[in-house]
């Protein structure tokens, strides 16, 4: 059977309004519809690979979770990593996978994109050992929005045909030299005894070696029969997933077609042996053998990878030296797909990418894949230069290894030659309490531009100046603008280095390195342009790192009505439903205790107040208290109470304390950093 790939970065969209703290809320449930799973060995007791492939009917946000439930009987890898599981889209995209989570027999996969309504999605999961009894298992999918799981059944312990009765199928090659770019044949085969192609199934080709193929294969190069297919897709690091046309439904044999503008390359070492295999209908189909000989003189690895930096993790310009196959012209497309998404930052400038030194146009960025066109006026050559600089942001893959660069011009795959990243794996997170950690608004009141005090008690991972990052997830109904200037928000006091917007979320890069256990203050501030929600309620806002799996914690915060009463420490003004209305004495803390005029009460809260230099009396429905200045006691209703702070008089108005009245009138107060919201 076809095994599937095993590649995976960041983030959670936090939903709307919570119920309660710390639980994030959906607004729908979402459907889905399992439509085929399969597995690369069925045997009982075998460690192998599923893939899954199911339409979702409502759109998934990134933050959204899919989550699979194997059945009694089943085990999955405990330790299974994002590098074990991919998802992709029906057009073959790679879809990101920001966090994997297993148990036994449940794998939860947080997307780390949007997913638009309609879409069908192939999931492969690897490390997944079957039962060890012979019998149909039903496998479960849902997504973080469901209440139930849709199930597709397999089964596990039966032994399947092998091989066509025609014998072998012929495999014919453009070239048989090594590493060479190559348009591709295999077949004439003819199908099992009664078996017939049928529209919407798929067949899968199994290819000698993984680096004859390309990250990517446009469905344009692929033909069945003569036909174009509507679907084709890398499923694993060898192997290809060719979904039947409606024009060859019916047919006894397989016919298929690769055009060297797919990507495919020969294997880089010279074999007489090898062979390809076709799968349809549980049936596989063996090649006969075919021959590659020594390298030829120009290889189809005609992308060349420079970077200044080849450390893992490492933030560094890149330059990739292309010969193309044909001449290249102005506003023509260009995609670069990089090994990894966490690569690639959330917001690229035109600024920073060049084709032969001219800044390249529309540009645009999702996951992996930067995509953008050459510009008027270029001039047109069969051999370019793309330069991404420093200040792009483009980061090295985090683990050490060998990777391939892929960049289709004007629809042509060309492929790099494996290029190496050094040094260390990401270290292994040191435990951290951020129990206490928070996140509050500067203000709290509904539609109106908040700043943020984010509080992280402690780092698990280390934070390299320039090149990790914090995460700030703002839930929806938030306004997030699409630019934020990095001097508007400060990590430990120092202005940010970069600040990108990704959707709801800011991906913050701070400018100095943040150790590991080390407590980290980032404050927002109100002209960073971020505006509360129009809709009073609770949220939840959430916080990541770049160098740490899964949420680094999340916490409540309370939007109030519009008419909440906003006003900082220190600031003779308040807000209220917009509106800025002077105060004759700015509120101020004594020993802690906030006081302030008693015309507040009044011109804010709509309480009757009446006062002198000695007295001021403050009226709320039945509830009457009389303070005294220079005391700190006051009455009650008839009764004393002792205040926190003794009353004050500045500008010839007493200042009472805000504790006292808010709590005996009913209102509530919200606290951060200096900034007030009192509502009710």
């Amino acid at each position: 059977m076809n095994k599937s790939a095993k590649k995976g970065i960041s983030l959670l969209l936090a939903t709307s309004v919570l119920a309660s703290p710390f639980v994030l809320v959906p607004h729908a449930a979402y459907a889905l519809t399992v439509e085929e799973v399969s597995a690369d060995d069925t045997g009982v007791d075998e460690e192998t690979e599923y893939t899954i492939e199911f339409e979702i009917d409502k759109e998934l946000k990134a933050g959204g979770t899919i989550t699979v439930k194997f059945p009694s009987g089943y085990q999955v890898d405990k330790n299974l990593k994002k590098k074990d599981v991919t998802l992709e889209d029906d057009d073959g995209d790679k879809i990101a996978i920001y966090s994997v989570d297993a148990s036994k027999t449940t794998v939860d996969i947080e997307v780390d994109e949007k997913i638009k309504k309609g879409t069908t999605l192939v999931l492969t999961i690897d490390k997944v050992t079957n039962p060890d009894d012979k019998d149909s298992y039903s496998i479960g999918v849902k997504t973080s929005a469901e209440s139930t799981y849709k199930y597709e059944k397999i089964s596990i312990g039966k032994s399947s045909s092998s091989s066509s009765s025609s014998g072998k199928f012929v495999v014919s090659l453009s070239s048989k030299d090594s590493e060479a770019a190559i348009s591709l044949t295999l077949g004439k085969l003819s199908l099992a005894s009664k078996t017939k192609l049928k529209k919407g199934k798929y067949i899968y080709v199994n290819f000698p070696t993984k680096d004859m193929l390309p990250k990517s294969i446009n469905k344009s190069d692929v033909r069945v029969n003569g036909e174009k297919v509507d679907y084709v897709s890398i499923l694993s690091n060898n192997s290809v997933r060719i979904e039947v046309p409606s024009r060859v439904d019916g047919d006894n044999y397989i016919d298929l077609e690769f055009s060297k503008s797919a990507g495919i390359v020969n294997p880089s070492k010279a074999d007489k042996y090898y062979t390809f295999t076709i799968e349809y209908d549980d049936k596989e189909y063996k090649s006969k053998d075919v021959e590659v000989s020594g390298s030829s003189s120009s290889s189809s690895s005609s992308i060349s990878v420079g970077m200044s930096d080849y450390k893992a993790g490492a933030r560094a310009s890149y330059t990739l030296d292309l010969e193309l196959s044909e001449k290249l012209y102005s506003n023509t497309d260009i995609q670069v797909d990089f090994p990894t998404a966490d690569m690639v930052p959330p917001v690229l400038s035109a600024y920073n990418v060049t084709v032969n030194g001219d800044q390249v146009s529309n540009l645009s960025t999702s996951g992996s894949r930067v995509s953008f066109r050459t510009p008027s006026g270029f001039k047109s050559t069969d051999s370019i230069t793309i330069r991404f600089t420093q200040d792009a942001y483009i980061t090295n893959p985090r683990t050490a290894g060998f990777y391939n660069i892929t960049a289709k011009v004007d629809g042509k795959t060309y492929r790099s030659k494996e290029f190496q990243i050094t040094g260390a794996a990401i270290p292994t997170p040191i435990a951290v309490d951020n129990s206490l950690a928070t996140i509050g608004l500067t203000r709290a009141t509904a539609a109106t531009p908040a700043g943020l005090s984010i509080g992280i008690k402690g780092l698990g991972v280390a934070i390299p100046r320039a090149q990790g990052f914090v995460e700030v997830v703002l839930p929806a109904g938030f306004r997030v603008p699409a630019y934020l200037p990095a001097n508007t928000v400060t990590v430990n006091g120092v202005a940010a280095n970069y600040v990108g917007v990704r959707g709801q979320n800011l991906i913050i890069y701070p400018s100095q390195d943040i150790p590991a256990q080390t407590a980290v203050q980032v404050n927002i501030a109100e002209t960073a342009g971020v505006v509360n929600p129009a809709t009073a309620g609770v949220y939840s806002i959430g916080v990541y790192t770049s160098e740490e799996k899964g949420l680094l914690f999340a916490r409540p915060t309370t939007v109030v009505a519009l008419n909440g009463v906003s006003f900082k420490a220190d600031v003779a003004n308040f807000t209220k439903s917009g509106k800025t209305t002077a105060l004759a004495v700015a509120p101020y803390t004594v020993n802690g205790n906030t006081l302030i005029p008693t015309t507040f009460f009044r011109d804010a809260l709509g309480f009757q107040i009446s006062y002198t230099k000695t007295t001021a009396k403050v009226v709320s429905g039945n509830t009457v208290m009389n303070f005294k200045v220079g005391s700190n006691v006051v009455n009650i209703n008839g009764q004393n109470v002792t205040l926190p702070a003794a009353v004050q008089l500045k500008n010839n108005i007493p200042t009472l304390p805000l504790k006292t009245i808010a709590d005996r009138t009913g209102y509530k107060i919200i606290y951060v950093n200096g900034n007030y919201t009192v509502y009710k």
